[in-house]
Order: structure tokens, then C-alpha cells, then sequence
């Protein structure tokens, strides 16, 4: 590398005045190489090394996503842990006009968590959204707080939410329904994985659902995976590696009829762009039970 910065005169000059502005230059090149390096990585020319991949939560992002229609999932919500200053940080679902449901790696004390519903823009809380707080929550139980099964919360909104055009819940699976087919996910993640913002508008993917024994022979032999998830395909264009807010849904949606939410944001192998790997959901229809558990015990003592 020091070979390479001499060969630019502009470089070789500085350095004779000052041996800390040829420290910065290197460190730019350093900087220029190593993106150089993650350009290649995404044409699988990285060594093994490099490219090695860990199974981690999303980073919110619906990479290589559209802009969906506005209110085009009228049942998801943005949460925060302040309620006086909402700051996005994971993405949930209604499913009734008290409840939401979300993954348990967004919540770490739920009362007092903030929820916005009805929202398009992030930015844009108006008359359309309602923002309500959690005055009661539970995470499963068998959550380990790490990359793995039993990854599901459950909350309760202080106040019920108003149903309209804007603001709708997903219907629920049947017990240990398993689905096939096409799927769609949303959340306002970043829009491509150069791009380290997050997108202004809720973004949307379509993909299809991996049968859980393919996926097993897909994902590495370690992978933290259970019969209680579901996985998306990546269909070779790296969007499931990355795909939506951690915590919200992977829908169902079938004309006129309410979409279905059949899965959480639960975790990904990354860097994303490497991984080209299915993405891995908390699958709804192994908890309904407990659900429905978690809100008989509310109801009994309230």
C-alpha cells in the first residue's frame, strides 16, 4: 500500500512536510481498497474468509424493495421505547383493536412503549395515524434474548385503536397452519444495501416461502433454526437477507379478504449482500395458543 500512495505525486509531495498527512492518505486508500473489496464481494469474489456470514437481526432494511401504496398494510405499526419522543425501531402488527404482536428482540420493557399506527411517511403523524401507548406486554417465555426460536412478544395498547381505511388488523393463522406460496413483507428500512438511511415511505417485497425442509438443507448446519419458524427466499437477488423491520409482518394477501399474518422479522445471515441466504420468521401459527393464553391471563386480572 505505501508503494501505491508514492506513486501519486500529489501524495509523495505532501509527505515530504508531513509524515501524519501520509497516514491519512493511507488510511483513505485503506478505505477506497476495502470498499473496492466489498464491491467484489458482491460479485462472489471475496475469499471464504471475508465472506463468511453470521446469523444476526435485521438491520431494518427491505433491500431492493418498491415504495408500497399508501396505507397498502394498514395493519403494521412502527414502535419506540419513548412515548413522548417515538424513534422507530422495530416494526409490529395489529391483530385485534388492543393487541399487537411483535418479535421479542424489539422489547425489553414493554409498558411505556410507544406505537404509531396508520403511518405511510415516518415522518408524517397526522389525522390519519393513531399513536397509542403500552401499558402491558409479555415476551415468550422460552426466549432466550438471542438469535433463535420463541422469538414473538406480545402488547397491549392503553387505548383501543379506531378501525378505518388507515388503521386495520391482519387476521390471524390457524393453529399450526403451514403456508405455501407467495408472500409479501413491509417496513421502512433502507432501500438498497448502499444506502444507509431509512426509507422516508413504508417499502414492500414480494417473495415466496421456503419449504422449512429445503431450508434446513439451504442454511449452514448451525443455523439457529426450529420448526416454529418460517423462512422467505432470497430468489437471488439479496432482498431477503435484509428484508423488513425487525418485528413486523410477513403477510398473505389474497384478493378481498384481510391479509394474514403468517410470520415476524425474526433474524438473517449477514452481510446481506453475501449471504444470498433465506431469511428466517417467527412463524404466527405455532403460537396461537399462546396468544391466546397471554390475553385470558390479562383479561382475568384486569
Amino acid at each position: 500500500m505505501t508503494a501505491i500512495a508514492y506513486k501519486n505525486p500529489a501524495l509523495y509531495q505532501r509527505s515530504n512536510h508531513s509524515e501524519s498527512t501520509t497516514h491519512s492518505a493511507m488510511k483513505v486508500l485503506a478505505i477506497t481498497l476495502f470498499a473496492l473489496l466489498a464491491t467484489s464481494a458482491q460479485a462472489g469474489k471475496l475469499t471464504d474468509v471475508l465472506a463468511k456470514i453470521v446469523p444476526s437481526f435485521p438491520s431494518g432494511a427491505v433491500i431492493n424493495g418498491t415504495e408500497a401504496d399508501p396505507h397498502a398494510a394498514p395493519y403494521i405499526v412502527s414502535l419506540a421505547t419513548n412515548f413522548d419522543r417515538h424513534s422507530h425501531i422495530c416494526g409490529g402488527t395489529i391483530i385485534s383493536k388492543d393487541w399487537i404482536i411483535t418479535a421479542a428482540h424489539c422489547v425489553s420493557n414493554p409498558v411505556g412503549m410507544s406505537v404509531i399506527a396508520g403511518l405511510h411517511k415516518r415522518a408524517e403523524v397526522d389525522e390519519r395515524t393513531q399513536q397509542r401507548q403500552i401499558d402491558f406486554g409479555r415476551i415468550h417465555e422460552q426466549y432466550t434474548g438471542g438469535v433463535g426460536p420463541f422469538d414473538i412478544a406480545i402488547l397491549h395498547v392503553s387505548e383501543s385503536f379506531e378501525f378505518n381505511k388507515w388503521v386495520k388488523p391482519a387476521t390471524l393463522p390457524s393453529a399450526n397452519e403451514i403456508n405455501e406460496g407467495e408472500i409479501h413483507l413491509y417496513g421502512w428500512g433502507q432501500p438498497k444495501s448502499y444506502i444507509l438511511t431509512a426509507s422516508k415511505a413504508l417499502m414492500t417485497v414480494t417473495t415466496q416461502i421456503v419449504p422449512h425442509e429445503q431450508c434446513v438443507e439451504i442454511l449452514p448446519d448451525d443455523a439457529p433454526l426450529a420448526e416454529t419458524n418460517v423462512c422467505s427466499a432470497s430468489l437471488q437477488q439479496s432482498i431477503s437477507a435484509c428484508q423488513g423491520d425487525s418485528g413486523g409482518p410477513l403477510v398473505i394477501e389474497r384478493e378481498d379478504t384481510p391479509a394474514q399474518v403468517i410470520g415476524i422479522v425474526s433474524w438473517v445471515y449477514i452481510p446481506c449482500g453475501l449471504a444470498n441466504l433465506p431469511s428466517v420468521h417467527t412463524r404466527v401459527s405455532a403460537y396461537i395458543d399462546w396468544i391466546a393464553k397471554i390475553q385470558s391471563a390479562y383479561y382475568i386480572l384486569n
